[in-house]
């Protein structure tokens, strides 16, 4: 598959980013990796908070891809996109994907399911990622990389 098979599938449709949403998006993911980085929240809100800095680094990615996902399964469709987009190894997509499905079960249905090391884990995943999507978006798409982003 490729994102124009996503196009035509309806499973993303057609966007037009800025700079501003650039970084209003950075924002957020670097937001989100500080306050992962409390260690006062119990693992389970950490993971969460870091699968969110994902989530906004996958929707970053997209839109200056020129997309964005669309209704259904919009959360799905962005991690998976990374895989389009910037190129991240599936096995760290797949990772991300599951960290997706656990997060809404930590959220909505059970608590104390993440351990502390599992949190630090894709924590430290999501600083990873943070750096390849800034990297990407500076080789690939210069015009909507806020000044002074560093990976």
């Amino acid at each position: 598959m490729s994102l124009n098979d996503w196009l035509a599938s309806r499973w993303i449709v057609a966007h037009k980013s800025s700079v501003a949403e650039t970084a209003e998006l950075l924002a957020v993911v670097d937001r989100d990796l500080g306050d992962a980085a409390v260690r006062g929240l119990s693992p389970d809100w950490r993971l969460g908070i870091s699968y969110n800095a994902a989530l906004q680094l996958a929707t970053l990615a997209l839109a200056a891809a020129g997309y964005r996902p669309g209704r259904e399964r919009a959360h799905e469709r962005a991690i998976l996109s990374l895989r389009y987009t910037v190129g991240i190894p599936a096995k760290t997509v797949d990772l991300l994907d599951a960290i997706r499905r656990k997060r809404n079960q930590i959220n909505y249905e059970r608590a104390g399911t993440t351990s502390a090391a599992e949190a630090d884990e894709l924590y430290e995943v999501i600083e990873d990622l943070r750096r390849d999507v800034v990297r990407w978006l500076k080789n690939n798409h210069p015009g909507l990389c806020p000044p002074g982003v560093t990976p």
